[in-house]
């Protein structure tokens, strides 16, 4: 499937590569990564996530096992989703208190009128990429032109991403060919039906486990680094539940303190937990790269989850020159760190 330059159609959706297969694997197993509520004098907190439970967010899994989610009267029950847009869609629609999504998902719900709140920045490094095999030669974003890309789907952030990249070059969309791969793109690299593959650090890291070979990679962080996740609220709710999600923030902050601490220990607990956590190597890598996507000079300054407007505005800028959103968005209203300075 290609496609022109062009606004995005049906949704706003991330991360394909990961989800078809472990959606579908976890409902076979009957959806384990649902935890089971109802433990007496505990609050239930609804995370609306971008995916099943996957060793990449192996921190929560420790919040949940070193009690930290308890010690502050709260338990999780996982809402999964396949992509940002529909857990932000599943915590709009009321299915759950706060969504974990990409900050595209956040300007394509704001553009079409949701009332929304970012209250932490998981993932302050930007962990999109894109790369090609050593032999097709692309060094620079300037060697992208003219190339065929891959993309997880038309409404990944692998498509937003790479579209910051060319932004920022003075290219756009109308100077690629995308090519949407779906959730088996490696062949397409391999057998050389694309020049280049937009993806995340895990993604590559699992491509390149399994021998994908030496590459070349374009990391977005290095043009732009903007968040890869945040945890997002209904903007109605922040005064009334100021208190609820505060607890709840804590008690996420405490287990990727504990992980980056602990890492080993960390992917030990993760793999009991995680759909894709039968190989411990992998488990080990996919939380390595979370926890230094977790971290900046920024966090180093403010603490774990400060969420920086800067690079966020600059996006919100580039999303709407690009055509994927219509208005301008308020970032400074949109975010707030207020929670984060009582952590």
């Amino acid at each position: 499937m290609t496609t022109k330059s062009g606004k995005i159609a049906n949704g706003f959706d991330r991360r394909q590569l990961l989800l078809g297969t472990a959606l579908a694997a976890a409902t076979m197993v009957g959806a384990p990564w649902v935890q089971k509520a109802g433990a007496a004098g505990l609050e239930k907190v609804k995370l609306c996530s971008w995916s099943p439970r996957l060793a990449e967010e192996g921190n929560i899994f420790v919040s949940e096992e070193k009690g930290y989610f308890k010690d502050e009267g709260l338990e999780i029950e996982w809402i999964p989703g396949a992509g940002s847009g529909v857990a932000l869609t599943n915590m709009i629609a009321g299915s759950g208190d706060v969504a974990f999504v990409g900050p595209e998902a956040l300007y394509l719900a704001t553009d079409k009128g949701s009332k929304l709140k970012a209250i932490y920045d998981l993932y302050p490094n930007n962990a999109f990429n894109v790369f090609a095999l050593k032999n097709k030669q692309i060094i620079t974003p300037y060697d992208l032109k003219g190339k065929k890309i891959g993309v997880i789907s038309m409404g990944s952030g692998t498509r937003y991403n790479l579209a910051t990249i060319l932004a920022l070059h003075g290219m756009t969309e109308r100077d690629v060919e995308l090519v949407a791969l779906g959730l088996n793109a490696a062949p397409a690299i391999t057998e050389g039906k694309v020049d280049a593959m937009a993806s995340t650090d895990t993604i590559l890291y699992g491509m390149q486990a399994s021998g994908l070979g030496a590459v070349d990679v374009l990391w977005a962080r290095d043009y732009l680094n903007s968040s890869t996740d945040l945890f997002v609220i209904e903007e109605k709710n922040y005064e009334p539940k100021k208190d609820f999600y505060t607890r709840f923030l804590r008690g996420y902050r405490k287990g990727m303190e504990y992980t980056i601490k602990n890492p080993q220990e960390a992917a030990e607990i993760t793999a009991k937990v995680a759909i894709d956590g039968k190989d411990p190597v992998k488990v080990m890598g996919s939380l390595k790269l979370r926890i230094l996507t977790s971290q900046n000079a920024v966090t180093r300054e403010h603490g774990l989850g400060w969420i920086d407007t800067g690079p966020l505005k600059a996006c919100a800028k580039i999303y709407k020159d690009a055509g994927f959103i219509n208005n301008d968005v308020d970032v400074a209203a949109l975010v707030t760190n207020d929670l984060v300075m009582k952590l």
